[in-house]
């Protein structure tokens, strides 16, 4: 029996120009696909930098505030420290002892602000600090953070070491049963009213009374009103930093309003 084969198809080539269709094609989809993803990947940066710089703003109006409380605090605390001083190193003519219309306020007031840094710590640990597109503004961030991780928290850091000896040293000198009362008073005033209200004047009596102890302890007093100076100085510093910054953000970025 006769086998009959079909004739094999030939397959003619496709013309040049189909091929370099079909590269533009390709290169045309690839190309639309990489724009897409760095102009989604821009889109969320943008959105990430902004949600930081809110966040920063918030922070840095609380530091500025907390500055300018602590100014305050400080600027009390200084006619205090002085009657203080006066009063230990004339210390017969107040019986010895120290007078609570000033030593309680500076044994209560707390004069120091420690910012926290949260928003500026994330975005260096995270790596995000890189999305902050204005170079300028992420130099400031870089520098006020340093500013305040340096300098401004050494010098507080002495201010209570200053407060610490201060403290200590009428604790080794003086009578605090007076003190002891007005504690427990607050507390039970704490217990039955559900408010702590405040401590309210207390004398200490000196119950030494040699006069190389005293000198140390009108010392400690000048000392911590001299480092108090010194953070003040810091203080308007760091107020200066963190307004600058927080100005700057606000108009290169537009966000008064938020």
């Amino acid at each position: 029996m006769e086998v009959h084969h079909h004739p094999q198809l030939e397959h003619k080539p496709k013309p040049w120009k189909e091929y370099i269709l079909e590269y533009i094609m390709i290169f045309l989809a690839v190309t639309t696909g990489f724009f897409a993803e760095s102009l989604r990947e821009h889109i969320n940066d943008r959105a990430k930098e902004k949600e930081y710089l809110v966040s920063l703003v918030s922070e840095l109006k609380s530091d500025t505030a907390g500055y300018s409380q602590s100014l305050q605090k400080v600027m009390i605390m200084r006619p205090q420290l002085d009657s203080l001083y006066v009063n230990v190193t004339e210390a017969s003519r107040y019986n010895y002892v120290l007078e609570g219309k000033w030593n309680t306020p500076v044994n209560e007031a707390n004069v120091m602000y420690l910012p926290a840094l949260t928003i500026i710590q994330q975005l260096k640990s995270s790596g995000n600090l890189r999305l902050i597109d204005k170079k300028d503004i992420g130099s400031k961030i870089i520098k006020y953070e340093t500013f305040i991780e340096g300098p401004y928290k050494n010098l507080v850091a002495g201010l209570d070491v200053a407060a610490e000896k201060l403290y200590n040293l009428e604790d080794d000198l003086c009578d605090e049963s007076e003190f002891n009362k007005k504690v427990n008073d607050n507390i039970i005033n704490h217990i039955s009213n559900d408010s702590l209200g405040t401590t309210g004047y207390y004398n200490m009596t000196l119950k030494i009374r040699d006069a190389e102890k005293l000198n140390q302890l009108a010392n400690s007093a000048i000392n911590y009103n001299a480092r108090n100076w010194g953070y003040v100085n810091l203080l308007n510093k760091a107020k200066k930093q963190a307004t600058v910054l927080l100005q700057d953000i606000n108009k290169e970025y537009g966000l008064e309003g938020e």
